[in-house]
Parts: structure tokens; C-alpha cells; sequence
């Protein structure tokens, strides 16, 4: 049996992977959620959840007949230590964020004692390699997308749309340089949504007191919608372990204005995407793109080819290989 553990309390890019991953395996598994946790609505029918709260650790026996522990985030890759201090259960941990892990001794000792680390990006690899060389490298998936009803292009009718699809927080996705860009656009047809809510909403919106072409549309379920709608997606990320929301704009064909950091480079290439530094070059990359419809259109094709990498059946391929390379070829789930 592999438990896959996640105790996010939210829905964002990594619990969207976990159940990409769970729902694309055929094998024996269960899932460890935190109570209340979203992520259950996402996950198909036939796998075990089971629901945990604070304090975790009292949990631990519900992980006795696991044969195999997957951490999705930090709070799972600590219980999956103790679950392999108490029961000699292994573990193997996703990393998807960039900034280097505590230096503290119960921190260095749960990477050590990982089976094996996976790592979304080689900047992530090449921050964990310190504490544990026994890392693979297996990107984010794309997020299938249903057909969307939801009329964004109509909403806005005759705008032409640049799109970020991010949680509002600046130190790590960057927001303030896009409200910096629309206040330096003179075009008038060009609109600046920005999708998603998060710990920075209050700053952020005071920043854009004023900017009429600039919406903020909180967060939205069916991001396929605006995907769908945009001429640009604009993602001016700080600081990014992949940024796998851009695997799902180059499935939709976006040209793709970002900056070149961390995760970032290993998806995206010069052939789609145009790499910023300022707001300044927001804005000018913006113009240049909505003067140039066949411009537009060449990089979505090349974005569109590129993602096809990226599809959840591949990936599932490699993880479940290595889930038998830490068990045995031989050994039953």
C-alpha cells in the first residue's frame, strides 16, 4: 500500500499535483488529508482518504500497513519521518518550493533519512543535494481542463486580456510590477486581470487605488475560463520551484511574458516565452506582443508542442518506478 500524505489546508499547485498523481495510479494507495482539507473533492472514487487533525502524530498507527510513505509537503514529510523512526516504514518527499530548508537537526535528519527525493525542477535539486544525493528530477503535470462555460471573453469584450494566475503574495509571485506595468500602459484596450486571492490582497489593491485598467477577480475555480481568455499570460514571478501554472498556459497556447527564476528555465524557453526583469519591460513586452497577432500566435504553437512533455500519464510512469526502485521490483504494494 502507498499512503500519500498532504496536510495543506488549502488547494493550490501541489495539492493539485497529489491528486493529478493519485487519481493517474492503478495501484494499491491511500490518501492522508488534513480534516477539512479540499483536496478530497478532487480525488476519484476507490482510494482510501482518511481525514487527521492537530496534533498529527497521534495518527501515526493509521500508517502501520503502509509499505511505502509519498510526502506532498512539509507537515507530511515530518510525519513520515516519525512514521520511519517508529514503524522502519520508507519515505520518499516532493519538493516543490526553492528557498533552502531549515538548518535546524530535525529538519536535515528528514531529508536524510528520505528514500529519495523528488525534486519539480533542477534548481530545487540543486538546493536539497546537500542533504540527500539521492534525488530525481520529475516535473509538475498539466491540468487537464474541462471546456469552459464560464463567458471571461465576453465579460470583456473588446480588451485585450494579459492574464497572472497566481495566490496574491509579492515576495514570492511578483504582483506589484503588473499593477507598476498597467499604471505605465497608454494603451487603452489593454486589461490586466489578476486571478486568485491571498495574504497580500489587501496591499496589493490599495497599490492599484485608481488603475482602471487593472481587475482583480479573486480567486476563481474555473481558471480554465480566463486561461482560455487570455492573450497574454503574465506571470512575473520572484521566487518559483517550477510554476506549473505555466504548463497550463502553454497547453492553452499563450504566449507567455515571465521572469527566468528558479524552476522556471527548465519549462519555459525563449521560443514562447519573453523573460522580464521590471515592470518597464512588462510593459513594453505587452505592447509589443498585442501589435504583433503573428507573433502571438507562433509561440503558442511552440508553447503548445512544448507541453505535451508534461502530461500526468508520463510523469505517474516515473514516479511508480521509482516507487519500486525503493521497494524491490519484487515487492507488493
Amino acid at each position: 500500500m502507498i499512503c500519500h500524505i498532504n496536510l495543506a489546508k488549502g488547494f493550490r499547485g501541489g495539492e493539485r499535483q497529489t491528486a493529478l498523481l493519485v487519481n493517474q495510479l492503478e495501484i494499491p494507495q491511500k490518501l492522508i488529508i488534513r480534516k477539512g482539507s479540499p483536496l478530497k473533492e478532487y480525488i476519484k472514487e476507490g482510494v482510501e482518504i482518511v481525514e487527521i487533525s492537530k496534533p498529527f502524530f497521534l495518527y501515526l498507527p493509521k500508517l502501520k500497513n503502509c509499505s511505502l510513505i509519498h510526502a506532498h509537503e512539509a507537515k507530511a514529510a515530518q510525519l513520515a519521518l516519525l512514521a520511519n523512526l517508529i514503524y522502519k516504514i520508507p519515505y520518499i518527499i516532493t519538493r516543490r518550493v526553492i528557498f533552502k530548508p531549515k538548518k535546524n537537526p530535525f529538519t536535515r535528519l528528514l531529508y536524510k533519512k528520505a528514500a529519495h527525493i523528488i525534486a519539480i525542477s533542477k534548481a530545487i535539486k540543486e538546493v536539497i543535494k546537500p542533504l540527500n544525493e539521492n534525488i530525481s528530477i520529475i516535473p509538475s503535470a498539466i491540468t487537464p481542463h474541462k471546456k469552459s462555460q464560464t463567458p471571461v471573453k465576453e465579460r470583456y469584450k473588446g480588451k485585450f486580456l494579459v492574464v497572472n494566475i497566481a495566490a496574491l503574495a509579492q515576495s514570492d509571485k511578483g504582483q506589484l510590477d503588473i499593477i507598476e506595468a498597467a499604471k505605465m500602459t497608454e494603451d487603452g484596450d489593454i486589461l490586466y486581470l489578476l486571478v486568485g486571492s491571498g495574504r497580500d490582497e489587501e496591499m496589493l489593491k490599495n497599490a492599484a487605488k485608481g488603475v482602471e485598467n487593472i481587475v482583480f477577480t479573486g480567486f476563481q475555480k474555473d481558471v480554465a475560463a480566463y486561461l482560455e481568455a487570455a492573450d497574454i499570460f503574465l506571470f512575473p514571478s520572484k521566487n518559483e520551484g517550477l510554476g506549473s501554472i505555466l504548463l497550463d498556459a502553454m497547453h492553452f497556447k499563450k504566449p507567455i511574458i515571465t521572469r527566468a527564476v528558479g524552476g522556471i528555465p527548465d519549462i519555459a524557453d525563449e521560443s514562447f516565452a519573453i523573460f522580464v526583469n521590471s515592470p518597464k519591460d512588462i510593459k513594453e513586452a505587452v505592447q509589443k506582443l498585442k501589435n504583433d497577432s503573428a507573433r502571438r500566435e507562433e509561440m503558442g504553437e511552440k508553447a503548445y508542442e512544448k507541453s505535451k512533455k508534461y502530461h500526468i500519464s508520463a510523469l505517474a510512469k516515473e514516479v511508480e518506478k521509482l516507487y519500486k526502485k525503493v521497494l524491490g521490483e519484487d515487492t507488493a504494494y
